[in-house]
């Protein structure tokens, strides 16, 4: 039998890939499975309609592991429109939107960009960086910071840090000023695969069919599952609750960094060593109905970046995404820098993401070492694990990692059994 703490992309992966192979018990502290954990659901028009938080969309192109994962696992998605504008202190000065011809789709500028002196200056910058900051990183050390780089190849202040930083503190869940700090590599490697357009997807009937679909067949999911601890007995490695203690052959941790070492005890000291390491920084995302968040009909996404605060502020009109909403005005807004009435919050939920940086890639290299040990019986995967975002992909492909070296097969033999 083979435990799995932690019901997150990762946790549900793992689950989805072991159990095909071998007997699965999957745990979760909370009363609901990881990935749904923290949805909303309101009645609106009559209708029961759920909210995933936070929204989750993803493409076809950074994302690989996870599509090959949705795909086997008849997960279905849909494009979305996620057209989006940046203000900075409420001047427009970017934008792109969406549109499919011909059975093709397309990301063009919006015309404020064409027309705005900035707008034009992040979007040549924008092109430059598409075209050649990969092969600029390549005579690079390869631990140079994005901000060293952007700064050496001389971008303008404007695609720095009112654009490129701001927009990858989104996808990070960060402060801008930690972004600055990421290696180079990992945003290179994220945003420079030229100038090509694949959509936003988001699956077609919700996180709630996600976690249906990758459990489907699992005999024992524990909720509420209030584990006490991790720890190793002799060469047995048992998972203590609150009335028992049960041996596991393996065991995948694959909660955060900083809830995974606070699980581990004795026996476990070089794996609590190496967690450590990790540091995470709060995001908080709100559900609410509060219009002057979002003043452009015309787009999906706003950024706004003001003098003051650590992080962008993002709203997304849910009701150009959920056709349920029958156009009713709900938003998401990730990181407010002010909060709407409580009349109008629907939920607000805190999430922690972890930072990635030098400190960071030399801890990922020791759990690679770790997992490398023939005796091995306690993995520690999850989108922390890896080197590079984006987070959903890393968390996926992690279990994977973790998975192969439990079976002994090839991850792409995985995913097709």
């Amino acid at each position: 039998m083979i435990g799995i703490v932690g019901s997150g992309i990762t946790g549900l992966t793992a689950a989805w890939a072991l159990g095909k192979f071998q007997d699965v018990s999957l745990f979760e502290k909370h009363s609901d499975v990881g990935m749904a954990a923290f949805g909303a659901t309101q009645i609106i028009h009559g209708n029961e309609v759920e909210f995933d938080i936070p929204f989750r969309t993803i493409k076809r192109d950074y994302y690989p592991t996870l599509f090959q994962v949705y795909d086997k696992a008849g997960i279905q998605t849909k494009v979305v429109d996620y057209s989006f504008r940046v203000d900075s202190n409420s001047e427009p000065i970017f934008g792109f939107f969406s549109k499919k011809i011909l059975g093709f789709h397309f990301g063009l500028p919006k015309l404020e960009v064409l027309l705005s002196k900035k707008g034009r200056v992040i979007f040549s910058d924008l092109l430059k960086f598409y075209a050649n900051s990969k092969t600029d990183w390549q005579k690079e050390n390869p631990d140079i910071t994005i901000l060293d780089f952007l700064k050496k190849y001389r971008y303008s202040n404007e695609f720095i840090y009112e654009f490129l930083l701001p927009t990858f503190a989104l996808v990070n869940t960060c402060k801008t000023e930690t972004v600055a700090l990421y290696p180079a590599e990992t945003i290179i490697g994220y945003h420079s695969r030229g100038y090509s357009y694949t959509p936003q997807e988001t699956a077609k009937f919700g996180t709630r069919d996600i976690v249906n679909r990758l459990t489907q067949g699992l005999t024992d999911i524990r909720l509420n599952a209030g584990i006490f601890g991790i720890y190793k007995k002799g060469n047995k490695t048992i998972i203590q609750f609150e009335s028992e203690e049960k041996e596991y052959e393996h065991v995948v941790v694959s909660t955060q960094a900083n809830q995974a070492k606070n699980l581990l005890g004795k026996g476990f000291e070089e794996e609590i060593e190496i967690l450590n390491e990790f540091r995470y920084e709060p995001s908080d995302v709100v559900l609410h109905t509060d219009p002057s968040y979002f003043t452009n009909p015309n787009v999906s996404l706003v950024f706004n970046i003001r003098n003051g605060y650590d992080k962008p502020e993002v709203t997304l009109d849910l009701a150009r995404i959920i056709p349920e909403l029958k156009g009713k005005k709900v938003f998401q807004t990730w990181n407010p820098h002010k909060l709407p009435t409580d009349d109008q919050i629907l939920k607000l939920a805190k999430f922690e993401r972890p930072v990635m940086d030098d400190r960071t890639a030399k801890a990922i290299q020791k759990i690679s070492n770790l997992h490398s040990k023939p005796d091995c019986k306690l993995w520690l995967c999850g989108s922390y694990s890896l080197y590079g975002i984006p987070l959903l992909e890393a968390g996926a492909k992690s279990a994977l990692q973790v998975v192969s070296k439990i079976v002994k097969k090839p991850v792409e033999e995985i995913i097709k059994a």
